[in-house]
């Protein structure tokens, strides 16, 4: 039985690629345990959840695009299984941390998967990576997680409380500061495969484009879907938590197609909204430089727009609350596997949320 998409319906999609994986390893042997190494130590439980000089730790260094190396300790009355680990550069937008001097045991999601001696507490020494300007910051946050988190919210499946999360920040010279708004042009491809291969949603916390066949594990990162319909809607952008029902799940032709939660086996709960529109007469995409430019948008009430054309700009508000634009560049009309829309974006960069 294939579970992952067989296109039933002439009026269907899609959309984009693949998740940066980092350095993997079958164990955390190579972090596990404290180093002498190091002076800095982060400390995360049950009972310092005022603690800065625990959980807050500031390092200045004059050691350019290198490595500190901190003692990482997370203690919790409960199993943990999952340490995630966001990184923000001087300002910018936080995006999972990818481990390049040592060898970890990575889900999909890009977290460290807790073995069982690290169910209720474990130290690691971790390598975080120093700026690489003068002036430049670069910002970490650490939370466990007792299943699958999300990388913009630290209150999900936290092993210890909703708001308890550790810091490290490392600064160089006089440190750096971003002007709150990224931007990127994108691409996404439609005509979904049978065994889930294609590209198919995107997330503007970095720009990565994820297989539907990735859906349990990744499903937190997908913001925005794209597809086309051949009869009514043309070229659409949805959201995961509204996107049409394009899907075969079962292979049997008695049963109605399905959408993205039972195709993929997340929650209906757990799929992003993202609140899109066309942007008002007068909007200038052009004009936004900075975070402020974009506080002014109104959250939309719809997820879905349909009948895009080149040239136009719509606006929207993440699941986050994070307010952005885009620009659609061009379009290719259909969904072969060689149509696609191509678009730019300016977004509000991610801050961590604590959604109830």
């Amino acid at each position: 039985m294939n579970k992952f998409l067989r296109l039933k319906s002439i009026a269907t999609l899609l959309i984009l690629s693949v998740f940066i994986y980092s350095c993997s390893s079958d164990s955390n042997d190579e972090i596990q345990g404290g180093s002498e190494e190091t002076t800095f130590d982060l400390i995360v439980n049950t009972t310092n959840a005022n603690n800065t000089v625990e959980r807050d730790i500031k390092i200045t260094t004059d050691q350019l695009n290198s490595f500190q190396k901190v003692n990482v300790t997370f203690t919790a009355d409960e199993p943990m299984r999952r340490l995630y680990i966001a990184k923000s550069e001087n300002g910018g937008a936080l995006e999972p941390f990818t481990f390049s001097n040592q060898a970890v045991d990575d889900k999909a999601d890009g977290s460290i998967d807790l073995k069982s001696d690290n169910k209720t507490e474990f130290t690691f020494n971790i390598d975080f990576d120093t700026p690489t300007t003068a002036n430049g910051t670069i910002t970490y946050i650490l939370w466990a997680t007792t299943g699958r988190g999300d990388f913009r919210d630290v209150a999900k499946r936290n092993a210890i409380g909703d708001f308890d999360f550790g810091t490290i920040t490392i600064t160089a010279g006089n440190g750096a500061v971003g002007n709150g708004v990224k931007s990127f042009t994108q691409t996404i491809l439609n005509a979904p495969a049978g065994d889930g291969s294609s590209n198919t949603f995107m997330s503007v916390l970095d720009g990565e484009i994820y297989k539907i066949s990735e859906g349990e594990e990744l499903a937190s990162l997908w913001d925005l879907g794209y597809y086309y319909g051949a009869s009514v809607d043309n070229a659409s952008f949805a959201s995961p938590a509204d996107y049409p029902k394009f899907f075969d799940h079962d292979n049997d032709d008695t049963t109605p197609l399905v959408g993205v939660a039972i195709l993929t086996g997340v929650a209906q709960e757990e799929l992003n909204n993202f609140f899109i529109a066309r942007a008002p007469a007068g909007f200038d995409f052009d004009a936004i430089t900075e975070r402020a430019d974009l506080d002014a948008i109104t959250k939309p009430s719809s997820q879905i727009v349909t009948k895009l054309q080149k040239d136009e700009v719509l606006i929207f508000e993440d699941n986050y609350g994070n307010k952005g634009a885009i620009r659609v560049t061009e379009i290719d009309p259909g969904f072969s596997p060689s149509n696609f829309i191509t678009f730019d974006i300016k977004v509000q960069t991610s801050e961590i949320t604590f959604k109830p």
